[in-house]
C-alpha cells in the first residue's frame, strides 16, 4: 500500500502538472485582466502608485512559480524517465559485453518502475543462467576426468599383466592362471563401467524409456535378494527381506531389478562384518513404497545432497576401497524418474544409511 502510494504512473503526474500550469496560467492572466481594469488603459483616472506595485509584485511571484514549476518538472522527468532510460541503455551495454552486474535506479513512476523491475529480474535470470552454466561446465569438465581415471586405473594394471605373462614373470601355470584370473576381473570391471555409462547416457538423454509390463513386485525384489546372498555371506553380513505380495505393477522388469540390484550393492559395499542388510517393502493406496537399509557408518550430513550425483562416493579422493564406479545411485534415481518415482536417501536413528523409493501402479 505504501509502495502504491509513492509510485503513480506517469499519465498521472503529467496531468498533475499540467493543472499547476494552467492553475498558474489563469491566475496570471486574471490578474493582468484586473490590472488593466483597475489602472485603466489612459491617464485619464490615476492610478495610486501603490496598486501598480501590488499588481507588479503579483505578477513576478507568478512567474518566479511557474519558473520553478517548469524547474520541478524538468527535474521530475530527468530523475524518474531519462535517468532511468539512460541507465537501462548503459545496464543493455554492459550485458552485450558480458558483464551483469548493473544497478539501476529506482523511480517514482509506476511505468517506468515496471520497466525497472521486468530488467531487474531479466538480469538476475541471466546471472542464475550463467552460474548455473559454469556448475555445468564444473560438473562436465570433472566427469571427463573421472572417467578417464576410472577407465585408465584398470587398463593400466590389465596392461601390466600381461606384459607379466608376455615377459614370462609368470613363470608357473598357477602364477599364469592367477594372472589371467585378475586380468579377467580387471576386464570385467571395465565392461561394468562402460555399461554404467552406457545407462547414464541413454537415462540422461531420454533415449531409453522403459518397456512396461505387469510385474510381480515380491517375486522381482526376492530374486534380486537371492542373487546377492552369497557375496553377503563371504562377507559375513545378514541380508533379510520382508514384505506383502503387492498386485502386479507395470514395471519394465529389467530397469527395476537395475535399482534394486544397485542399492543393495552399495549396501553391501558400506555395511562391515555382522552387519545387516534389510530390504521392506509394501503396499500403500496407488503406490508401492519399500526401504534398502543397512547398518554401516551411514552417510555424512554434507554428503546427503550429493548422494545421486554422478560419480559420487562421498570420500574426497578418487580411489578404490569401496569399489563402484560412482554411477550406480544416480542410475536407480534416474530409473526410478523414468517411471514415475522417486529414490531418497537419509541416516538411521540407529546407525546406517536408507534408501526410500516411492512407485504408483503405472
Amino acid at each position: 500500500m505504501k509502495q502504491s502510494m509513492k509510485q503513480r504512473s506517469l499519465h498521472s503526474w503529467l496531468t498533475f502538472f499540467w493543472m499547476l500550469y494552467a492553475v498558474l496560467l489563469l491566475v496570471t492572466i486574471a490578474v493582468c485582466f484586473l490590472m488593466l481594469t483597475t489602472t485603466g488603459v489612459s491617464n485619464a483616472s490615476p492610478v495610486h502608485p501603490g496598486t501598480a506595485l501590488f499588481f507588479g509584485f503579483i505578477l513576478l511571484v507568478l512567474l518566479i512559480m511557474q519558473a520553478l514549476l517548469a524547474a520541478a518538472t524538468a527535474c521530475f522527468l530527468q530523475r524518474s524517465i531519462f535517468h532511468p532510460l539512460s541507465a537501462i541503455g548503459k545496464a543493455s551495454q554492459q550485458i552485450g559485453q558480458g558483464d551483469l552486474t548493473f544497478s539501476l535506479p529506482s523511480s517514482s513512476t509506476r511505468e517506468m518502475a515496471e520497466a525497472i523491475a521486468a530488467f531487474n529480474a531479466m538480469g538476475q535470470a541471466l546471472r542464475d543462467s550463467l552460474a548455473q552454466q559454469n556448475r555445468m561446465e564444473e560438473e562436465r569438465r570433472f566427469f571427463i576426468s573421472a572417467i578417464v581415471h576410472d577407465l585408465r586405473t584398470p587398463l593400466f594394471s590389465l596392461r601390466g599383466y600381461l606384459e607379466g605373462i608376455e615377459q614370462g614373470i609368470a613363470d608357473t601355470p598357477e602364477k599364469i592362471a592367477h594372472y589371467l584370473r585378475i586380468c579377467r576381473e580387471k576386464a570385467d570391471a571395465l565392461e561394468h563401467l562402460i555399461t554404467d555409462l552406457f545407462t547414464y547416457t541413454q537415462l540422461e538423454y531420454l533415449e531409453l524409456l522403459p518397456q512396461r509390463e505387469p510385474t510381480d513386485i515380491a517375486a522381482l525384489l526376492t530374486k534380486s535378494v537371492e542373487a546377492i546372498r552369497p557375496l553377503a555371506e563371504q562377507a559375513d553380513i545378514t541380508v533379510t527381506a520382508t514384505g506383502d505380495t503387492p498386485p502386479l505393477l507395470n514395471v519394465d522388469k529389467r530397469l527395476f531389478a537395475r535399482v534394486i540390484d544397485n542399492l543393495l550393492e552399495n549396501a553391501l559395499r558400506h555395511t562391515p562384518a555382522q552387519g545387516v542388510i534389510s530390504i521392506r517393502w509394501q503396499w500403500q493406496g496407488e503406490h508401492l513404497h519399500f526401504t534398502v537399509a543397512d547398518s554401516g557408518p551411514g552417510i555424512a550430513p554434507n554428503d546427503l545432497p550429493r548422494v545421486f550425483r554422478p560419480l559420487f562416493r562421498g570420500e574426497a579422493s578418487r580411489n578404490r576401497r569401496t569399489g563402484g564406479a560412482g554411477l550406480g545411485l544416480t542410475i536407480a534415481r534416474q530409473i526410478m524418474q523414468v517411471h514415475g518415482g522417486e529414490l531418497s536417501v537419509s541416516n538411521q536413528e540407529g546407525g546406517g544409511a536408507i534408501f526410500q523409493g516411492t512407485l504408483p501402479q503405472g
